[in-house]
């Protein structure tokens, strides 16, 4: 559990690379992703800024991870992601972000779509 932990928080640490910090949550135009592919506003325009937050597409920021890598990860659930991104004691300094309910709902119900029985992970 140590290193899944570990892992999970790596994983996540650019969630809101280059945000402004605010505190107030964006608008999602989308709240909800129609299709595996379509991300939802506020994930592709804030998240998106550093990560891959769809499949098959590469991370703007090299060191950001890709969230179809982060959504196959051995023992990710949508539960492990609520309490991750519920905790901002968590992050990283690179995620100067606050969440809130709303935004970790919609961040963690969107990761889950990327969830795939027979995933491969590409190499880095």
């Amino acid at each position: 559990m140590k290193h899944f932990a570990a892992i999970l928080a790596a994983s996540l640490s650019l969630v809101a690379c280059q945000t402004s910090g605010a505190a107030e949550p964006i608008p999602a135009a989308n709240p909800v992703a129609t299709s595996e592919s379509a991300a939802p506003t506020y994930v592709t325009a804030i998240c998106g800024e550093c990560h891959a937050v769809r499949a098959n597409s590469v991370s703007p920021n090299p060191q950001a991870p890709n969230w179809v890598d982060i959504a196959n990860s051995p023992g990710l659930t949508r539960q492990t992601l609520v309490t991750f991104l519920s905790d901002a004691h968590n992050y990283p300094m690179q995620m100067d972000v606050d969440l809130v309910d709303e935004d970790i709902e919609l961040i963690a119900d969107y990761m889950m779509t990327l969830q795939t029985d027979d995933y491969i992970r590409r190499p880095g």
